[in-house]
């Protein structure tokens, strides 16, 4: 089990947040390798997404359930990613808080079981390029939001959705 977890400090409230982390069309544009994302329904989701890691480069069809949405603090989701001598699970779990300053603290969790060649490249290596993606992911959400490009929250949780691995949120 790999572990990453990080903190993220954006200038808008949460309330203002919540619709651009909930827009699959925003987190499409938004997180890096992104290829397609495509709504089934408001708790499932699919994507092809290809990531970088060292000199192995997959690309992944993954299967993401939100396990669950509570506007604007709360937002959890499982995923599968499958790729020819690659795949992972992994669950996160995101928690957005108003700072004094008028912004919001996003705390992030997330925990993984990967195999394959990624897996070989252990989670220092692993590590380094999840961070770097979900900062990527953050600034550029910020930026959206900024631009004012139009958001709708269209997530919701899944009914008894559980996550396929757990998230130890006691850090």
């Amino acid at each position: 089990m790999i572990e990453f977890d990080g903190e993220f400090e954006l200038d808008m409230p949460p309330e203002e947040l919540w619709p651009y982390f909930t827009d699959p069309d925003v987190i499409a544009d938004c997180a890096p390798g992104m290829k397609e994302l495509k709504l089934n329904s408001p708790s499932d989701l699919e994507a092809v997404m290809s990531v970088k890691v060292g000199s192995v480069s997959p690309t992944f069809d993954v299967d993401v359930t939100v396990v669950e949405a509570t506007e604007p603090s709360t937002l959890r989701m499982s995923a599968v990613g499958n790729s020819s001598r690659n795949a992972f699970e992994t669950a996160a779990h995101m928690d957005l808080q108003p700072t004094d300053e008028g912004g919001t603290l996003a705390t992030w969790h997330a925990s993984a079981e990967v195999s394959g060649l990624i897996a070989s490249l252990g989670q220092r290596a692993l590590g380094g390029v999840t961070t770097r993606l979900v900062n990527n992911f953050f600034d550029d959400l910020q930026a959206a939001a900024e631009e004012g490009e139009p958001a709708e929250s269209k997530l919701e949780g899944a009914e008894d959705a559980e996550p396929v691995v757990e998230v130890d949120t006691d850090e």
